[in-house]
Order: structure tokens, then sequence, then C-alpha cells
């Protein structure tokens, strides 16, 4: 899988007194006053709450039990995570002995057929522009497309279909495309199949495979708050909060090593996403929580590492 990085040159960022605005400690307690993720704006959940339910061996038990222990979480779930929340809390009243695995295994089939329809539409969108593609092109993206449909079509595939492996593959083929607006427009089709997050039918065929503890804590986990490397570590990014934002675990998760651009490429509105961030942070400094510096740095860090896509406004902050 080949990953394009926009910037390769090593970036240092230092706030005006050259000291670390928070201690990882002080950043973390930020994330008790359900700050925004940064990419996707949702409210995200204190890890050490997280920590608490991996503890929990009932989890793996009777999902009576099981609903019991997340309904308290019900309200920060994300809405597909929610969706297969209350599936599972309704099949519970009918199977109240049977685990969370149990209970997806008997959707399985249903939301497996409605993904491979969704699925299937997509890639003959895609399968068209072989039509009008250069040769070398048309030949590869047919090869591609190929061995997905006999993924995907296949009741039992020795690799399961993967949405981000196929989009790689797919910028692949074409990055030496002169047609730039072809090559947008295939990749932004691609970007359309279904993920967990955002496909009923997509969460349970992934989750499906997986313990029943696994699948109950797959339900809260993309809420958790972490620390996402503005600037990868990969690329020798700073290990403190100079260096660091505060992004849900499914976003951190997603961006692996990519630079922000393409991150943004992939979440269009992590710039308005990003002020809602810094919006609370404001009103939080306000109230003696959190620092000024921090959020200084965070708004010249992001407007760099984002070629100026990203560009707070933190004005507020000195009113």
């Amino acid at each position: 899988m080949v990953k394009k990085i926009v910037k390769k040159e090593n970036i240092s960022f230092k706030c005006k007194s050259e000291e670390i605005p928070l201690t990882r400690k002080e950043l973390k307690n930020l994330l008790n006053f359900r700050i925004p993720c940064l990419c996707c704006g949702r409210e995200m959940l204190h890890p050490e709450e997280y920590l608490k339910l991996i503890h929990i061996k009932e989890l793996a038990g009777p999902s009576e039990l099981v609903i019991q222990i997340l309904e308290p979480y019900e309200k920060i779930m994300y809405p597909v995570e929610r969706q297969v929340f209350n599936m599972l809390r309704n099949l519970s009243i009918k199977y109240p002995n049977r685990n969370f695995q149990q209970l997806l295994l008997l959707k399985k089939d249903v939301h497996e057929l409605a993904l491979v329809r969704i699925q299937s539409i997509i890639f003959n969108k895609i399968s068209f522009y072989r039509r009008i593609l250069p040769e070398k092109e048309s030949k590869k993206l047919r090869n591609l497309m190929i061995k997905t449909n006999d993924i995907i079509f296949d009741p039992q595939p020795k690799k399961p279909f993967s949405r981000r492996i196929f989009i790689s593959k797919i910028k692949h083929i074409l990055k030496n495309l002169h047609n730039k607006k072809m090559r947008h427009e295939i990749i932004e089709i691609a970007r359309r199949l279904p993920r967990s997050s955002d496909e009923v039918c997509a969460f349970v065929v992934k989750n499906a495979r997986k313990r029943a503890e696994v699948i109950a804590l797959n339900l809260i986990h993309p809420s958790v708050g972490t620390f996402e490397h503005l600037q990868p570590k990969s690329q020798k990014g700073a290990n403190n909060s100079l260096n660091f934002a505060l992004e849900c675990s499914y976003c951190n998760n997603s961006r692996h090593h990519f630079p922000i651009p393409v991150q943004i490429e992939e979440n269009p509105y992590m710039p308005a996403n990003a002020q809602l961030q810094a919006d609370k942070l404001i009103s939080l400094y306000k109230k003696n929580i959190g620092s000024k510096e921090y959020i200084k740095n965070l708004k010249n860090v992001l407007y760099t590492l984002s070629n100026q896509q990203i560009d707070i406004d933190i004005s507020k902050l000195d009113e």
C-alpha cells in the first residue's frame, strides 16, 4: 500500500515562552469536560472511564446484563454505534442469555447482503471509468475490480474487504494520470464506500467476527479521547503538548501517519470542527482550566501543517 506524504521536512514548534504549555496530565484533564474532537467534532469520553470498562468481565456474558452496563454511555455513542446498541437491546429482549456476538450473527447475513449491494453500486460506477481511462490505468483498474469483486461476493473470503486498502490502491493506480479532474472524481466515488463508522451494515459485518466483549467495547471505543500527534512521530514529531491535539480514538486511528491535508480530504468538515474545539478550549481557559499558550500554539501548528486550510479564530482568547 502506497502512502503519499505531502510534507517530509521536519518542523519544530515552540510557544513564545519555549516551555511546554500543558503537561500530559493537564491535557488529559480537559477530556473531563466533553471536548469536541478536533477532526469530527463529536464529544469525547475520558480514557480512564473506558479503561474501567475493559476490566468488566461481564461484557462477555449475557446481553441482558451487558445492556445495563452500557446504557449510561448511550448518549456519547456515535450515531451508528447507537443504532447497533438499540438493535442489540431489542434482540436482548427476545434472547437475554445470548452474548453480543451471538446476537450480531443473527443479523449478519441480512446486513452483509445490504453491504454488498451498496458496494456493488459504487464499484460499477468506478468500473465505468475503464472506458475512458488510458490503457495502462484501465488494465490496472480492471484487475483491481476483479479481485475486489471476488472478495465481496465470496461468503467466506480468505481476507475481508478493506475500504482503506482499496482506496489506497485506487490512488496508486491513478497517481500519474494527467486528467486530475477524472482522478479526483474516481477517488471521491471510492470514498463513498461504507465504513463501520457511518453504516450499520458495515459495522455488523465487521464486528460479527469479533468476541462478545470486544463488540461491546467497540460501541464506545470510537468516542474515547486521545492525544493526536499533529506532526506524526514517524516524521520526528514532538511527544508533548506542543505537538498534541485532542482527537477521538476513531479519527486518530483512521489517520495513521498521513499528513493533515490528507485527513481533511477524508473529513472535509475538519477545519470547522477544529474551530469548535478551539472555542471550547477558550471557554475553559476563561474558567482557569487549560492554557492560553497551548491554544495559541495549537493555532500555529494547525495552520502550518494543514497548508493553511485550518485557520482557527482565537480572538476571543484576549477578550
